[in-house]
This record gives C-alpha cells, structure tokens and sequence, in this order.
C-alpha cells in the first residue's frame, strides 16, 4: 500500500510540474512578444528547474536559431517573469521598462 501511495504522490507532483512549466512557457511568451521585436518562433529546451521558492527557470531561443537563446525565471506568486536574459532587440517603447505583458 505504501508504494502505491508513493506512486501516487509522485504522479501527482510530477503532472504538478508539468503544469507550472506550462504556465511559464507561456508567460514567457507573452513577455518575450510585448517586450521584444522581430519575433517569429519561440522554442524552449526541457531543462527547466524548479527553485525552492516556487519560481521556475526556463531555457530556449528564438526564431529556430539555437545561439538566440533566452532564460527567464517565471515567479508564479507574483505571476511575472522576473529575471530574464533575451538575446534580441527590445521594441522602442520597452527599452527603458518592462511592457505590461
């Protein structure tokens, strides 16, 4: 019983995952499309990692081209992404702040 309980717990944690990985994908690209021009395609690797504090990082790059890359942090309490490192132009109207997203 206990190993069907574990299996259980851990199915659950893992569908968990997936979903917050969802999630930041997507803010991810709300942020990336408001903040940022010239954007055709965003694709992200599967190494993300969730920290201790419930924010996610996520790796990827942009317009199929693997050496503009992009990490961000997605902070779900504060439904933003918070760090972020873009390898593309910001929209003239985003260079000095973060667009509402």
């Amino acid at each position: 019983m206990k190993e069907q309980h574990d299996k259980k717990i851990e199915a659950q944690e893992t569908q968990q995952k997936e979903e917050l990985y969802s999630l930041a994908k997507k803010r991810m690209n709300d942020f990336i499309e408001t903040n940022y021009k010239d954007i055709q395609s965003i694709d992200y690797t599967n190494d993300y990692e969730i920290n201790p504090m419930g924010g996610i990082s996520i790796n990827g790059y942009l317009n199929g081209n693997k050496d503009k890359k992009i990490w961000g942090i997605y902070d779900k309490a504060n439904d933003e992404v918070g760090v972020f490192k873009v390898n593309a132009t910001r929209k003239p109207e985003c260079e000095d702040k973060v667009c509402e997203y």
